[in-house]
C-alpha cells in the first residue's frame, strides 16, 4: 500500500502537497501506518549534534528522597586502571579507600611480633574495556596524606593528597575479573591451607609500612577508637603507573560491595595482617588481624557512607579536543564516554515551531547509529541513557523513561519494572545487528509541541548495564561503567555524500481537526 509522509516544513507553513520522498538522514514526521493523510518529507529539516564535556560523576551512593522525588544512586563498582584509547585519548582511574579498625581488640601489634604478610584484598567488578591480552600493568599503592571521610560526597574530579612513598607495587598481566583463584591461608598453628576465592585483586603491602602503621608505641586510647584509627591510618590510594605500563592498557572495575560468600551474601573487602609471636612453650603462634573496608550503606534506607571512591582523569585526543572547542558547529561524528567524560547533545531546532499545532504524537523515537569508520578498540557501550535539562540547567528524565519513585504518569517504567525490563521503557540498549540505539520519546515530543517543555535538547551518555543497575534509568553521569561509544551525528551534506542512515528522529502522528 502506498502512503505519504508529512514533514515539518509542511506543518509549519502549510504549503503544497508534494510527491512522497522518504529520506532517512533527517527528522522524519511519518504518518502512523494505516492513517490516510498526505504530506511530504523535506530533507532540509535537520537535527544538530555536538560533543560536550560531561559533568563530574558522583562517586558515592546517594540516598533516595521520596518527598523531593530524588532517586537513589547505587555504586556497585568503580573504574580502575589506565587506558590509552586511540580514539578517546587517555583515561586514568584511581581508587581511594578507607581501612577501619577490627571490630574488637587492640589494633597495635605486640612489640615482639614478626609480620608474616600484609595483603590488601579487593573484589573485582564485572566490567572491563581495553586490551585484555598483551598489556602489562604496574599497580601501586600509597598512603593518603589526608583523612578519607566516609560521610563526604566525593566526585570523579576529586584530587587526593597522597604521600610519595609506595607501600605496595605489583605487576599485573591482566585484570582477572571472571576466574576464581586459589589462596594460601595460614592457620594459627602455622599450617598452610588452600582455599578457592572469587575474582579479587590482591596486593602485598610493605612490612615496614604495616609495622609503623600498627606500632606498639602508638597511643592505645587514640588509635583504638574508630575515628582515632581512621585519622591515624588516613586511607590508601591505588593507581596504575602509566610510565612503565606496556601496551594501551585498559579499565577494569573494583567492587566496594566486598567479597561474595557461597550463600550469595557479601563480606567487606579488607586488609589482612598475619604475624607471629612467641608462645609460652618456646614455639610461635600465628595470628591474624582483619581490617575491613566496610560495605557502603544502603543508599535507599541509610546514610550514604562509603569507603571506596574513584577519581578519573581524562586527557582527550586532539580530535575530541577540537570538537569540544567548537561546540557551535554541527558535528558529523560525536562521542560519548562514561565516568564524567563526554556526552552528546542532540537538538531539534524545528520542533519548537510546531507548538500550537493540532498534532497527536502516536510514537516518537530517536535513532542513533554507531560510527563504523573509527579506530575505537572497545565495543560500543552496551547501554546509553537520554535525558533533558530544566530551565535551571538541572538534569531531568524525559517522561517516557522516568524511573523515579513518583514517575511521570505516562512513563512505561513502572509497568515493566516488575519483570526486570524497566530500563527498556526508554530504550538505549545497543542493537548489535543494526549497530544502533533507539530511544522512545513519544511523551517528550508531545510536551514540546504542546509548549510544556521550553528546552527540547536532549543529552546522551553511557550508563551501566549490570543487572543491579538495570532497575533504574539514570539521568546523571555514571561512574560505574568504563564504556564509551562513537556515534553518527547529523550533518546533511555529509549524510547526502555518504548516502547512509545517520541520527534521525521518527515521529508517527495523527493530525487532529
Amino acid at each position: 500500500m502506498k502512503y505519504y509522509t508529512r514533514d515539518l516544513l509542511t506543518l509549519l507553513i502549510s504549503l503544497f502537497i508534494l510527491s512522497s520522498c522518504k529520506n532517512p538522514t533527517g527528522i522524519g514526521l511519518d504518518n502512523n501506518p494505516g492513517d490516510s493523510f498526505y504530506g511530504t518529507l523535506n530533507d532540509t529539516v535537520t537535527l544538530k549534534t555536538v560533543t560536550l564535556r560531561d559533568d563530574s560523576a558522583r562517586s558515592v551512593p546517594r540516598q533516595a528522597n521520596s518527598s523531593s522525588n530524588i532517586p537513589a544512586i547505587n555504586i556497585n563498582q568503580l573504574p580502575f586502571g589506565y587506558y590509552n584509547d586511540p580514539v578517546f585519548g587517555e583515561t586514568q582511574a584511581n581508587v581511594a579507600l578507607a581501612v577501619l579498625r577490627p571490630e574488637s581488640g587492640d589494633i597495635r601489634l605486640p612489640e615482639n611480633a614478626q609480620i608474616d604478610s600484609a595483603v590488601l584484598v579487593i573484589r573485582y567488578g564485572s566490567s572491563f574495556v581495553g586490551d585484555s591480552v598483551s598489556s602489562v600493568y604496574q599497580v601501586n599503592v600509597k598512603q593518603l596524606d589526608e583523612v578519607y571521610a566516609p560521610n563526604t560526597v566525593y566526585y570523579s574530579t576529586k584530587a587526593w593528597n597522597v604521600k610519595s612513598e609506595e607501600v605496595a607495587r605489583k605487576e599485573i598481566r591482566h585484570f582477572n575479573l571472571k576466574d576464581s583463584i586459589s589462596v594460601i591461608v595460614r592457620g594459627s598453628t602455622g599450617q598452610d591451607s588452600t582455599v578457592r576465592r572469587g575474582p579479587e585483586l590482591r596486593l602485598r603491602l610493605n612490612n615496614a609500612f604495616i609495622s609503623n602503621l600498627l606500632s606498639h608505641t602508638l597511643d592505645s586510647a587514640t588509635v583504638n577508637s574508630e575515628a582515632g584509627f581512621l585519622n591515624h591510618a588516613k586511607g590508601l590510594y591505588l593507581t596504575v603507573d602509566k610510565s612503565v605500563q606496556q601496551g594501551v592498557g585498559g579499565l577494569a572495575t573494583l567492587s566496594p560491595n566486598g567479597q561474595l560468600t557461597s550463600s550469595g551474601s557479601s563480606t567487606p573487602n579488607f586488609m589482612e595482617v598475619t604475624y607471629r609471636v612467641p608462645d609460652s612453650e618456646g614455639g610461635t603462634d600465628t595470628l591474624t588481624k582483619l581490617f575491613p573496608i566496610p560495605l557502603p550503606a544502603n543508599s535507599s534506607t541509610g546514610s550514604p557512607f562509603t569507603y571506596m571512591t574513584a577519581s578519573v582523569e581524562h586527557n582527550f585526543s586532539p580530535v575530541i579536543q577540537n570538537q569540544l572547542a567548537n561546540a557551535n558547529v554541527n558535528q558529523t561524528t560525536v562521542y560519548a564516554q562514561a565516568m564524567g567524560g563526554l556526552r552528546t547533545r542532540v537538538s531539534f531546532p524545528y520542533i519548537d515551531q510546531l507548538k500550537g499545532k493540532k498534532i497527536a504524537v502516536n510514537r516518537a523515537e530517536l535513532v542513533v547509529y554507531v560510527e563504523d569508520d573509527n579506530n575505537a578498540s572497545a565495543r560500543p557501550a552496551p547501554r546509553l541513557t537520554l535525558y533533558r535539562k530544566d530551565v535551571a540547567g538541572n538534569n531531568q528524565p524525559i517522561p517516557d523513561g522516568d524511573s523515579r519513585s513518583v514517575p511521570d504518569p505516562r512513563s512505561q517504567f513502572p509497568s515493566l519494572a516488575n519483570s526486570g525490563a524497566g530500563a527498556y521503557a526508554l530504550g538505549g540498549i545497543y542493537d548489535d545487528k543494526n549497530k544502533r540505539y533507539v530511544f522512545t520519546m513519544t511523551s517528550f515530543v508531545q510536551d514540546v509541541i504542546l509548549g510544556k517543555v521550553q528546552q527540547s535538547d536532549v543529552y546522551i551518555a553511557p550508563v551501566s548495564e549490570t543487572p543491579s543497575q538495570m532497575n533504574t534509568i539514570p539521568f546523571w553521569p555514571d561512574i560505574t561503567t568504563p564504556s564509551s561509544v562513537v556515534l553518527k551525528g547529523y550533518n546533511p551534506e555529509d549524510a547526502q555524500a555518504r548516502n547512509e542512515i545517520r541520527t534521525k528522529l521518527n515521529i508517527y502522528y495523527t493530525e487532529l481537526d
